[in-house]
């Protein structure tokens, strides 16, 4: 469970309605069902018309498995990657022994694809390589519809308001037309404040975050890419643990203890 997602989603949240309960004498000007409906349901709309129905129970998979699931961490795949290049220089079976235990995925594939032989070592790394790229690839693309529908909430919050105005004008020639300006505009802006809020406290940050969770991958597969080939070259493992920390700033090294003897 990844909980700086789940706390940075929660203070957005407490963020937007501690704002609106002290912000104004009436805090009930802020709900507002017809701006809720021309916001959420003109951008539910909307993402179906840009992406399929497939696609978008894909989006929700990826925000509750990457998004508040727990990110891959260095440690644990350097860990493993030493672990494994000390087992297999001591015996050749060992890979198969843990293949079931590894956690890192990435790494299990490569294993995997090693342990079951018959593919050369330059075509495993180029199926690696090119699986690498394709999982980078695709994940950014993940981010990149986060960041698209982004673009929705603020449209139909800005067309929610016009609609409001509109129907302000209308009425403006009424006998008590000024005493309701102030109340007329106040409820128009509230479907551009929904669409504000929905994009910049869910859909951005959404975005942001996945394309960070992005890179932090890649850096993991190269670690795996770079730790198979000195696992099947049978390098000794302190070899294999400066190499694969070579990807680590200095500070990072430096909280990763010595591993291998």
């Amino acid at each position: 469970m990844n909980f700086s997602s789940i706390f940075g989603i929660l203070l957005a949240f407490s963020v937007l309605i501690g704002t609106m309960l002290t912000s104004a004498k009436d805090s009930r000007v802020f709900l507002d069902p017809h701006a809720f409906m021309i916001v959420i349901g003109g951008t539910f709309a909307a993402s179906l018309l840009s992406f399929s129905g497939k696609k978008m129970y894909a989006l929700m998979r990826i925000f509750f498995k990457r998004v508040l699931g727990k990110s891959n961490e260095l440690s644990i795949v350097i860990n493993e990657v030493v672990d494994l290049a000390k087992g297999y220089r001591e015996n050749e079976g060992y890979l198969k022994e843990k293949q079931a235990t590894i956690k890192t995925f990435f790494l299990k594939e490569a294993v995997e694809l090693f342990t079951e032989g018959g593919i050369d070592p330059a075509e495993m790394d180029r199926i690696l390589l090119k699986r690498s790229i394709s999982i980078h690839h695709r994940y950014e693309e993940d981010a990149e519809n986060f960041k698209a529908l982004s673009k929705f909430p603020p449209a139909f919050g800005l067309l929610g308001a016009v609609i409001g105005m509109v129907s302000l004008m209308q009425n403006l020639g009424g006998a008590d037309a000024m005493q309701k300006v102030g109340p007329s505009m106040a409820v128009a802006l509230v479907a551009t404040l929904y669409g504000i809020a929905v994009a910049n406290f869910f859909f951005l940050p959404l975005g942001e975050k996945l394309t960070g969770l992005n890179k932090e991958d890649q850096l993991v597969r190269s670690i795996v890419l770079d730790g198979i080939k000195l696992i099947r070259n049978k390098k000794h493992p302190l070899i294999v643990e400066e190499s694969i920390k070579s990807y680590l700033l200095p500070a990072e090294r430096a909280q990763i203890k010595r591993i291998a003897a």
